[in-house]
């Protein structure tokens, strides 16, 4: 089964139910839920007319050929790992056990009761959000004789593929509190744990590795491991970006030889290390990546670069301090003296649309003192689209050239509006800021990946469907069929304390 979702028989036995060893539903009960779409392996030509199966392209000739110049079904690798169950409401609720109780006492006299202890329970909720994307074949198009087969339902296909694609990146990156449309995904599930009152907790919290910029290494997986364990789970998942991995398998180049003049060690000798599992003292962790795992516009931003949609809020506009930075004395920026230097610092707006220009706050930035933090203010620019978010950019330290020549990397994403003392928002302050202040402390460094170690059972994630994937027909309003391709769903992380994050991956 390749897991891309779920299907209606998911749904046919209603909530709480084992699919297995119940009788089946009736027709009727299914009539109002959409028949779903499935990706298959065959030529658009070999689909005899269907709209209701996907098809694949595949390379038959070298002049009559698409090449696809994007990503594969292949790519696709955490959604297909994720485990899937239906939903049944738009706001979907679970139980989470805490504590059997607190750890005192336990041993008594004869005859004696024994004191009492309750268990901990908290109800937790996430929302089902929306995904859709609508796609339109005009008439004429499916009239010529074209070198991609059947173009209505490749187009449909490539719909199913966009909405996977969506789905898996927000898996990872997904977060209500900076686009309210978005679920939240296991990072920002993982931020939400209420353990920790606030941002300085949780990042030195046991459940976060920070690698200070530091390659990926076995004691950082065992370290992991050590962690989840104590708190009663099993990692059998390791995951993050291809380029996390790549640097893994090649800190193991250095301990290998090759022996010269032993007969097949260099005639169609195969180098390099492919590495699959890690063995831990308490199992064995499968070792995956995923493309979308990349920290989004983790290769950098010029000033140059435009907006990435015309429904991009505009650039914001720095206010108040020096051009809207200030370097705030003695608060931390760095315990480890590794933020002393210069530095630039831009900042884009965000809605559910896309992000603006980078607007430079300030000038060149000097952090004189490993106690120092960097206070920035700015607001948003009038426009038809506001912002819900910032994304904060800071080049490397010490950059070489002016800003205009600089790259600029992601290390924050901060909310408009909000309350919420871990996340903090422009409004009331970041991360000890006052109103209005995102404080930098260096807690995210630039050009830097994220991963996570976790147990990828149904105890601790699942992803929820409250249908299948679906295509809807929509009103011809024109010689062109449109539709859409649709995905209700939201993911859950049940357990946050058995997944390990780790930030600030560097490189070899």
């Amino acid at each position: 089964m390749d897991n891309l979702g779920i299907s209606l028989s998911d749904y046919q036995y209603g909530a709480g139910f084992d699919a297995h060893g119940e009788a089946p539903a009736n027709a009727e009960q299914l009539a109002d839920l959409t028949k779903s779409l499935e990706a298959g392996h065959l030529l658009g030509s070999d689909q005899s007319g269907s709209q209701t199966t996907g098809g694949s392209l595949k390379v038959e000739s070298l002049e009559r050929s698409l090449k696809v110049l994007t990503f594969k079904e292949s790519a696709i690798r955490f959604w297909k790992r994720f485990p899937k169950a239906a939903a049944f409401n738009t706001v979907e609720e679970y139980n989470q056990l805490v504590s059997y109780g607190t750890e005192r006492g336990g041993f008594n006299r004869e005859g004696e009761l024994a004191e009492e202890e309750d268990s901990t329970y908290q109800r937790k909720s996430e929302l089902v959000k929306y995904l859709g994307t609508t796609r339109s074949v005009t008439h004429q198009m499916q009239l010529v004789k074209t070198n991609i087969g059947n173009v209505f339902q490749k187009e449909v296909n490539n719909g199913i593929m966009w909405i996977l694609r969506k789905a898996d990146r927000a898996l990872f990156w997904g977060d209500a509190a900076i686009i309210a449309e978005e679920w939240n995904g296991l990072y920002a599930q993982h931020l939400n744990n209420p353990k920790y009152a606030d941002l300085e907790s949780y990042c030195a919290s046991e459940t976060v590795i920070d690698l200070r910029g530091a390659a990926l290494r076995e004691e950082d997986l065992e370290n992991g491991s050590q962690t989840i364990i104590r708190n009663h789970g099993q990692a059998d998942l390791f995951i993050s970006a291809p380029v996390v991995l790549s640097d893994f398998a090649a800190g193991f180049y250095a301990r290998k030889r090759v022996n010269v003049g032993q007969s097949g060690a260099v005639d169609g000798a195969v180098m390099g290390q492919h590495i699959e599992k890690f063995r831990s003292m308490y199992g064995i962790i499968d070792l995956d990546y995923d493309i979308f795992a990349t920290k989004p516009n983790g290769s950098g931003r010029k000033l140059a670069d435009a907006a990435s949609s015309p429904k991009a809020p505009a650039a914001p506009t720095t206010v108040g301090g020096s051009n809207g930075v200030n370097v705030a004395t003695g608060d931390g920026l760095s315990k480890m003296s590794d933020g002393i230097g210069d530095y630039f610092y831009a900042v884009a707006a965000v809605n559910r649309y896309g992000e603006s220009a980078l607007a430079q706050v300030g000038g060149s930035v000097t952090v004189a003192n490993a106690t120092d933090a960097v206070d920035l203010t700015f607001a948003a620019t009038a426009g038809p689209y506001s912002p819900t978010a910032y994304v904060v950019y800071r080049t490397e330290k010490n950059p070489s050239g002016t800003a205009s020549e600089s790259i600029f990397y992601p290390i924050m994403t901060v909310p408009a509006t909000g309350a919420d003392v871990k996340r903090g928002s422009l409004a009331n302050g970041v991360d000890g800021g006052a109103a209005g202040v995102v404080r930098d402390r260096n807690r995210f460094l630039p050009k830097t990946e994220e991963g996570m170690l976790l147990e990828s059972t149904l105890d601790v994630i699942q992803f929820k469907q409250l249908a299948p994937l679906m295509k809807m027909d929509l009103a011809k309003l024109s010689p062109a069929d449109r539709f859409m391709v649709l995905l209700y769903g939201t993911p859950f992380l049940f357990a946050p304390d058995k997944v390990v994050r780790y930030i600030n991956i560097g490189r070899n």
